[in-house]
């Protein structure tokens, strides 16, 4: 039997792999491969190693076992002898660790635990999701051909067929419970909606599952479907005794462990609720899914490619996680072994070493105010340039084999290996040349569908680069170090510091600096005076650099509670086209902020737009203020939707934490009173109803309480509306004053 496709689905069943296989005439087809994940164990001796495998409590869990040679540790000159142990069901990997663990801890160094099987396969057969395919069967194992590159552009997918799927719930109180009935089911395909309702509840549930059937989808979207839809549908499948099948594997959907996964990445915290997975679909929570929220679907095909990490499992992952999965696919190339919990310690520092090192990237602080024509420059992908030029990865850093590198960054007199190249920077070269090349198409199709793909694919790959330098020095990386990511810092700062120095040899003034881009500005100067900027720095610094283009105008903020103080990420300012405004830290791009005031202050800024200059833009005021006025009247009259004025806040810390008396905390504590309480990371929205009201709980309503009976506090909106227009309209001397 011979198959020709896309590998769509992959999963572990025992001791098989299950893979589908979506054909060109639409037809998904189900293989297996006789095939087991295995794990490696080192030991002081072999021996040990041998006493180890013939333990009955770890011979239960493994098919056969075998020494071989692997590289240990990432430095390891030399392969080492190890225990592989082939497990006897893939999914019992962390399992088997666990009880080799408890049988002798200090003794076992233990590998590749935590790989998910459907990765382990794609490293071992040089798969990768969506790849086009030939497959045929022999004895019982899958002989695969990839007619496929992941460095193509222009690769082919298939018509995926797409359903949504929505519940309603007949609520017996204030918040929906697993306890209350299903009010109907509805399943969205194309401009179509089902509406499945009517009937027993028992009825409604078996036509739901005969339809999902019917349909046939590929990918199965939801809102909320980990956190509440699909464990809902589960837990009315049992009470009323149907079996739940949605996946193509006829498989009961299964209900998720109670509770989440709060975790802290980026100065935040994060809420992640546990996964419902489909077997021979896809499906994808649109609430739970970084990739799809920052880079839609086509980025999330480029990342499960390149990453080489299931489709399912890339939409919920981390770009870090999805990171890792292709750094550990070049360490399976190298025969390298992948520690189950990473030990890379940070080398001792004296205080002056310290003091010198660990510094961060660099700014040069802004000049607060307003400034009329400036030029923005900004380094192509600085960090992953950095770390893929210079061969920055945590075991080439002051490596033993290169005492005499030329690869030396003189401010801390480290020096990089120049006879291997490192897991991270070689990790990094296909995702920066990819990112460059749909760049590039985007700027020059025509086709508008064309452009939009390109464009969420080099976004998506764009999030690879930015989170490189992160997991250098981050606790779980399996191939960072905290000394890679000072070097990364310190070759940064010597960067910008040598672009700083071009620009002012050039006669030009430096306005702001921070980590990869430069303002700057000269009086008189044209568009082609700041735009001979570019070579020089490029071959000042040996980075490529991007002129961003010149600015009309260009306002660095200061801080809100001392205008002495210039913060380095809140500033905005309008190109000279007068169409495109750039905006960073104000309320345009905060995702706390209600989308009238979005709308408002963006309308303001399109207003501020026609003024070329300072005085130009004085005098629009007038018109800004009527804009305001329009919408204070709104507001007096009721008439904006709440959906507009719901405030989004990332709760830093569990429901129970929070004491003081806000508004923030009195919407917590109305959920928690209802029998929802919300753990740190998770999102909460809400609408200021009564802000004035002392010593009450009542301030604002959480939005899943919002009834027919809501109203917001317009006094309140207008003030806090007021202030949004006055984070730009300040700085050039006029103030909103909303009456009293």
């Amino acid at each position: 039997m011979t198959v020709s496709g896309w590998l769509f689905d992959a999963y572990p069943s025992n001791d098989r792999m299950v893979f589908w296989i979506k054909t060109e005439s639409g037809e998904s087809v189900r293989l297996e491969d006789r095939w087991t994940h295995s794990i490696y164990v080192a030991g002081a001796s072999r021996r040990a190693l041998q006493d180890l495998a013939r333990n009955e409590a770890v011979r239960h869990y493994v098919k056969e076992h075998s020494f071989v040679q692997r590289y240990e540790r990432i430095p390891d000159r030399q392969k080492s002898e190890v225990l592989r142990l082939t497990l006897a069901d893939s999914t019992k990997a962390i399992t088997l660790g666990s009880t080799i663990e408890d049988v002798h801890f200090d003794g076992f160094r233990l590998y590749n635990v935590d790989i998910l099987p459907p990765q382990a396969y794609f490293y071992e057969h040089d798969l990768f999701p969506l790849a086009r395919c030939c497959v045929s069967q022999q004895n019982g194992r899958l002989v695969w051909e990839i007619d496929d590159d992941l460095a193509t552009t222009d690769y082919a997918l298939p018509d995926f067929k797409r359903a949504s799927i929505d519940v309603s719930v007949k609520q017996e109180g204030r918040l929906p419970h697993f306890s209350d009935r299903i009010d109907a089911i509805r399943i969205k395909i194309g401009n179509e909606t089902l509406t499945i309702q009517g009937q027993s509840e028992a009825d409604l549930l078996r036509e739901f599952i005969d339809e999902v059937a019917r349909i046939d989808p590929d990918f199965v979207f939801s809102t909320g479907g980990d956190e509440f839809v699909f464990p809902y549908l589960v837990n009315r499948a049992l009470t009323n005794n149907v079996k739940l099948t949605l996946s193509r594997e006829k498989i009961l959907v299964a209900e998720p462990p109670k509770g989440g996964i709060t975790y802290f990445s980026y100065g935040r915290v994060h809420y992640r609720p546990s996964t419902v997975m489909l077997y021979g679909r896809i499906h994808i929570d649109t609430q739970n899914s970084f990739i799809l929220d920052n880079s839609a679907l086509q980025g999330l095909f480029e990342i499960a490619r390149i990453c080489r990490i299931p489709l399912q499992t890339c939409s919920r992952a981390t770009i870090g996680r999805c990171l890792t999965s292709l750094q550990f696919y070049h360490a399976f190339k190298r025969d390298l072994l992948m520690p189950w919990k990473p030990a890379n310690l940070e080398k001792w520092k004296s205080y002056h070493e310290l003091f010198r090192a660990d510094r961060g990237g660099l700014i040069f602080e802004p000049v607060v105010g307003v400034h009329e024509n400036v030029a923005e420059f900004d380094f192509v992908s600085l960090y992953p340039s950095i770390m893929m030029k210079r061969n920055v990865s945590g075991e080439t850093v002051n490596c033993d084999c290169c005492p005499d590198s030329k690869n030396v960054v003189e401010e801390l007199g480290y020096h990089m290996c120049e006879k291997r190249r490192g897991i991270v920077s070689q990790s990094l070269e296909l995702p920066l040349s990819q990112r460059a090349k749909y760049k590039h198409l985007k700027k020059t199709v025509t086709d508008k569908l064309l452009r939009d793909i390109y464009d969420a694919r080099q976004n998506a790959l764009k999030w690879l680069g930015v989170v490189s330098f992160g997991y250098l020095g981050h606790a779980n990386s399996k191939f960072g170090l905290i000394d890679s990511h000072i070097v990364v810092c310190a070759i940064d700062r010597e960067v910008l510091r040598t672009g700083r120095n071009v620009v002012e040899c050039k006669e030009f003034q430096n306005l702001h600096g921070i980590v990869d881009s430069l303002w700057t500005k000269r009086d008189g100067a044209t568009r082609e005076d700041y735009a001979k900027l570019k070579e020089p720095i490029e071959q000042a610094t040996g980075y490529d650099i991007s002129f961003e283009g010149v600015y009309k105008w260009t306002v660095f903020l200061a801080s809100k509670r001392n205008s002495l103080i210039p913060v380095v990420n809140r500033y905005f300012g309008v190109f000279e086209d007068g169409n495109v405004i750039k905006d960073r830290g104000i309320e345009t791009r905060r995702h706390d902020t209600p989308p009238l005031f979005s709308r408002f202050q963006s309308e303001v800024l399109q207003v501020m737009a026609r003024g070329d200059t300072v005085k130009e833009v004085k005098d629009v005021m007038p018109i800004v203020q009527e804009v305001f006025k329009g919408y204070k009247q709104q507001l007096e009259e009721g008439s904006v939707p709440l959906t507009e004025l719901l405030f989004t806040k990332m709760l830093s810390k569990d429901s129970s934490a929070y004491s003081v008396n806000t508004a923030e905390a009195g919407a917590i504590y109305q959920l928690r009173d209802e029998g929802k309480p919300m753990c740190a990371g998770q999102v909460l929205q809400y609408v200021i109803t009564d802000y004035y009201r002392k010593n009450s709980k009542k301030r604002a309503v959480p939005v899943d309480l919002i009834d027919d009976d809501t109203d917001y506090d317009a006094r309140r909106y207008i003030e806090l509306l007021a202030e949004a227009g006055n984070s730009v309209t300040q700085p050039f001397g006029y103030m909103i004053r909303p009456p009293r």
